[in-house]
């Protein structure tokens, strides 16, 4: 609590940048899934995902709109409610901006037969709103295997809380998918540590990294828990990831640094 006050009463050094800027994310929006009849991976904005991987859908970290206290600077790039036939929910860990209650509600409303797959503990909180819902809940390293499709649930330096109460309660994790001869490594929330090279070990290098590059600022306070623009092009190169595509910025303003900041930095970063 005492890092958090000393960062809120810290001056910010891209604070007028942060008031002027307009930039928002080019928005692609989808109207169906009609066109979805193979392997697909879409962004739905922050670290919300739709993959279509060996014929299971599987939902990520969905947050369909605003979180407490922080409002939707994106538009989704979908109405929630074409989203069905889901397969798989993966929560990677319980903080609002990844695992928003009225989002899973409405997913769970559109797919009875979703069933959720977390780290340990978040399992027993999202029972507690949906008891209905069938939860696989894991430890670091643990697999679910269903047909063509595994996927593991992995470390990642991270934490968990959604209130006064019940901090480090819940794991929190990343995801690696494989099927079809395809493999997807999914960060989670993470700062940057030794876990991205024990991924290529266990797997080999991932044909796709999904890696957080938003949330950054500033470094002394954000760094054990999100890696930066820098770092995510450092986890890519460890991992041998064959394509990295970038997540966690432009959809909420969570940090010092401004929306467009994340993208751009990547973008001149990757280039060089």
């Amino acid at each position: 609590m005492g890092s958090v006050l000393k960062w809120r009463l810290s001056p910010n050094p891209q604070r007028k940048e942060k008031k002027n800027t307009k930039w928002n994310p080019k928005v692609c929006y989808l109207h169906s899934l009609d066109s979805a009849t193979g392997n697909c991976l879409i962004w739905l904005g922050h670290n919300s995902f739709f993959l279509q991987l060996a014929g299971k859908r599987i939902m990520f970290d969905p947050v369909f709109g605003n979180i407490p206290f922080v409002r939707r600077r994106s538009e989704l790039p979908a109405n929630p409610d074409i989203f069905t036939g889901i397969d798989y929910l993966l929560i990677s860990h319980d903080h609002f901006d990844h695992l928003d209650k009225r989002s899973v509600a409405r997913l769970s409303a559109n797919n009875p037969q979703m069933k959720l797959f977390c780290g340990l503990g978040t399992g027993e909180l999202i029972e507690s709103w949906f008891p209905q819902m069938e939860t696989i809940q894991a430890c670091w390293y643990q697999q679910l295997e269903d047909e063509s499709l595994k996927i593991t649930f992995l470390p990642a330096q991270h934490w968990s809380k959604r209130s006064m109460r019940d901090g480090g309660q819940r794991l929190w994790g990343a995801f690696m998918l494989q099927g079809d001869g395809i493999s997807i490594y999914y960060s989670g929330d993470t700062g940057y540590a030794a876990h991205f090279s024990e991924v290529p070990e266990l797997f080999g290098p991932p044909d796709y990294a999904l890696l957080g590059i938003g949330a950054y600022k500033p470094r002394w306070f954000m760094q054990p828990n999100h890696i930066s623009p820098y770092e995510s092009l450092t986890a890519a190169e460890e991992m041998d990831a064959g394509l990295t595509i970038p997540m966690h910025y432009g959809t909420f303003d969570l940090s010092d640094e401004p929306l467009h900041d994340p993208p751009q930095v990547f973008a001149a970063e990757a280039k060089k």
